[in-house]
């Protein structure tokens, strides 16, 4: 490290504005020093800030080797966005991306904050605001990397958990990495370290004696926190009659909370209980707030249940399990539904978390007598249906693991001293013990290394529920009629909301049989998702990404991710969110976004020469992607051990891709029909081109394209891709590179290409493709006829051939972005 710990103590000193405990070095220095972290330390205890400080001390002192990028990922938004609010006050150029905030579709900035959704489906190849043509060039994003996974404990085992332990033992030396935890069992811990292999060391309190006499509160003395079980169903009255002063209630789904809200409100309003609690501090938090709304809730949560909140005034919150981590709340009595024993202890956190206070806890089953009864019969008549239906009432989680955490926490009565970390490793002995193995085995690879795979082959979204999540949510956006020419062009531009997709599915299946408040008027629409258009100008960027499509009856249990509702048949409400029963609150649009796409993001494309446009890739890259490549170049070089492979050769071979990415545009069936077009538009002389200046909104424009034959052009990516492959094996000797440079530039339109179309390439044409080579000191000769075929491919199964295609195909797809539609820019 730069001068040794104090350099660092003192750096972090700065950041946080107080002492760092002696873990938070520990943890710099094994990460500064080459090695991977897994840290586990109770909520609270400052571990956000010991796993970002080492990246952002190497980025004041880049003579570390580090990686220059950072992707801090969560499985929870609030978590997100509450630790991406902290950190953006630190670095300002920290971007979000959550799906409820599309700051950094495309993951490029150096700084970013984001669900483990967003995260896992780029590395998966079905990035989840991206369409399927665009679905390779995110992957590339977490090579070279430093990747924090917060809240590891909370992510499913059979899919995210799996498939963040596969891609991290994919990625090996390509990544710096920190797992982060507060409850995870010590034999797990040393399991995980086993597994991934490369390097990683654990950290916990138990290896400071100082650290934890300093976070006293986090070790609570006798009493501090009581729990009691309550055989009934979570309720209004059993709130108002044990409230005292800080009350916060948690259920695990958001339909729960809506009407426990209502009916609290309804107990103080017609009963006149709760006289002493002013209404305005009876809120209600989930998932399904705009952004605005949630923002102003959250500060609002912080002055009533904060730690410098007044402790006389009194408050209760209803929320989900989205309170469960990243918000700094306590209360003296608290009120849960029953849930694994994970989320269990991370809620408990939320009561008598400052130090000198001491709380209640009440844990409720989801299951009333009745259902209990129902069960039993069910269960004797072996009715599977009936079962599955009854057991649904534990989503999103698992009925047995809540029975688990039931049993065990009837054993005890306050949460006191080593009592959460005797309940982990019970229930442990019990369901987790064998989790790594359990994994190891799900999947060919094991750690669904396999699923990964044919992830990457298909890029399809639905690999998501095997990967992922089983329970899988949908952003929706409320719009009206007026707003829909405005998405088709923009988007992201209005915020969403996340829900369940089965609970939508439910919500659109009744209103289609008359049960909403409003009748579906006769040829009008319920729902819409976003659909790729009939691309007429294939490969050519010269049309809309997307439109809105109606979503048909039939279809509304397959829905995408991102769903357009009628603001005639869905209400918002402030005080308590989205919602179909309450048509008061209907006709409420979507609010816009705080940051959106620029306004010259579908301007007309800028004509550009062949020549121009190459040149344009290249300084994109040199401008926008080398400063940042230090790290990775040296780690790649040994992943695929390549001894000799330099920085300099990664620079000759990336811009010998550039060159080559566009050579189909060459050949003369594509060439002639835009030359036509631009002389027909303009009376361009016959310049060699690589795109023109068409306008899909100018009406003349598209009459020119149909004359000029635009539409009759064959594709122009693989050509470039087959030539290459020749090329890329006289020079350099080496099957990965060969197959990794020809499919990334067979692949710089679409995610999925594998052939290539008949070409000619003629003298006149040709002698642009030179000017270019003898340039940058290429002594080659390209192939420059030949019949259609496919391409050779990739040469093996093993996975690192891939990344290193996802590492080139990111470069090349980005730096051609930037060029098309910024080529002054990167251009003397």
């Amino acid at each position: 490290m730069v001068n040794g710990p104090e350099c660092m103590r003192t750096f972090i000193k700065n950041i946080i504005g107080n002492e760092p405990y002696g873990y938070q070095l520990r943890v710099a220095e094994l990460l500064l020093g080459g090695k991977n972290v897994i840290l586990s330390v109770p909520t609270g205890a400052g571990k956000t800030w010991a796993s970002i400080a080492p990246f952002l001390f190497a980025k004041v002192n880049p003579q570390l080797y580090f990686p220059s990028k950072m992707i801090y990922s969560s499985p929870l938004r609030t978590l997100t966005n509450s630790i991406y609010e902290d950190v953006a006050k630190v670095f300002k150029d920290a971007k979000i991306q959550t799906g409820e905030f599309n700051e950094d579709i495309y993951f490029e900035s150096d700084v970013i904050f984001s669900t483990i959704d967003q995260t896992l489906s780029n590395f998966l190849c079905f990035p989840l605001p991206l369409s399927q043509a665009q679905a390779n060039i995110n992957a590339g994003a977490l090579i070279g990397t430093y990747l924090i996974f917060d809240e590891f404990h909370l992510l499913d085992p059979k899919r995210s958990m799996a498939t963040t332990i596969g891609m991290l033992k994919m990625l090996g030396n390509l990544t710096r990495c920190c797992i982060m935890t507060a409850t995870l069992e010590g034999k797990f811990m040393d399991k995980l370290k086993d597994t991934l292999e490369n390097n990683y060391e654990i950290i916990t309190l138990d290896d400071s004696c100082s650290d934890k006499e300093i976070i006293g509160s986090l070790f609570p003395k006798k009493n501090k926190k009581s729990i009691y079980y309550k055989d009934s169903v979570l309720n209004a009255h059993q709130i108002a009659e044990n409230h005292q002063r800080k009350t916060i209630v948690i259920c695990n789904r958001v339909e729960t909370a809506q009407k426990i809200y209502r009916e609290v409100i309804a107990l103080k309003e017609k009963a006149h209980i709760l006289t002493a609690v002013d209404k305005n501090n009876i809120i209600c938090l989930h998932s399904r707030f705009f952004n605005e709304d949630r923002k102003k809730t959250e500060v609002r949560l912080k002055e009533l249940f904060g730690k410098e909140s007044d402790a006389n005034e009194q408050a209760i919150l209803i929320a989900t399990q989205i309170i469960e981590a990243g918000m700094d709340l306590s209360c003296d009595i608290m009120h849960t539904e029953i849930s694994p024993i994970n989320s269990f202890l991370q809620r408990a956190g939320r009561c008598a978390r400052f130090a000198n206070q001491t709380g209640t806890i009440f844990i409720y089953d989801v299951l009333d007598s009745m259902d209990r009864v129902s069960l039993n019969i069910a269960i004797e008549e072996e009715d599977k249906k009936e079962i599955n239906k009854i057991n649904n009432k534990f989503l999103p989680y698992e009925e047995s693991e809540c029975s688990q955490a039931l049993l065990e926490i009837k054993n005890h009565d306050t949460l006191d001293g080593d009592i959460p970390k005797t309940m982990i490793e019970n229930i442990s002995k019990t369901s987790s013990n064998d989790l790594i193995r359990q994994m190891s085995l799900n999947s060919s690879g094991g750690f669904n290394q396999g699923k990964i795979k044919e992830s990457w082959e298909s890029c399809n979204k639905n690999f998501y529920r095997d990967t992922i999540r089983d329970i899988q949510s949908v952003d929706v956006i409320l719009i009206n009629n007026e707003m829909i020419r405005e998405i088709n062009r923009f988007p992201f531009r209005y915020q969403s909301l996340s829900i369940y997709k089965w609970s939508l599915v439910g919500w659109l299946t009744k209103i289609l049989k008359g049960e909403g408040p409003m009748e579906l008027e006769d040829g009008d629409w319920l729902s819409m998702e976003l659909k790729e258009p009939n691309n007429i100008f294939l490969e050519n960027d010269e049309d809309q990404k997307f439109e809105l499509k109606r979503i048909q009856p039939e279809n509304i249990k397959h829905l995408s991710n991102q769903v357009f509702l009628n603001v005639k048949y869905f209400g918002y409400d402030r005080d308590f969110g989205l919602n179909w029963q309450y048509e008061e609150s209907f006709e409420n649009p979507s609010p816009r976004n705080e940051k959106v796409e620029k306004e010259d993001t579908f301007k007309p494309l800028t004509k550009d020469t062949f020549y121009e446009h190459n040149m344009g890739l290249i300084g994109a890259f040199e401008k926008e992607f080398l400063p940042k490549l230090d790290f990775t170049f040296k780690a790649l070089s040994d992943y695929l051990q390549l001894s000799d492979f330099s920085k300099k050769k990664f620079i000759e071979i990336i811009k010998l891709m550039i060159i080559l990415h566009d050579y189909g545009k060459l050949n003369g069936s594509w060439q002639k029909p835009i030359q036509k077009y631009q002389f027909l538009k303009d009376g361009a002389s016959k310049e060699i081109l690589a795109h023109t200046d068409f306008d899909k909104n100018s009406r003349r424009d598209v009459e020119l394209g149909k004359e000029a034959g635009l539409t009759k052009r064959p594709s122009h990516a693989g050509v470039g891709a087959y030539v290459s492959q020749e090329i890329i094996e006289d020079i350099y000797d080496n099957d990965f590179l060969k197959s990794s440079i020809s499919m990334a530039i067979a692949r710089h339109h679409s995610a999925l290409s594998v052939s290539y179309p008949d070409f000619k390439i003629n003298p006149d044409n040709y002698t642009e493709m030179q000017r270019l080579l003898t340039e940058f000191n290429c002594e080659i000769e390209l192939e420059k006829e030949n019949f259609r075929g496919n391409l050779e491919g990739f040469e093996t199964d093993w996975y690192g051939e891939r990344i290193a295609y996802l590492f080139f195909v990111r470069i090349l797809r980005l730096c051609d972005q930037k060029a098309t539609s910024n080529l002054r820019n990167y251009i003397n």
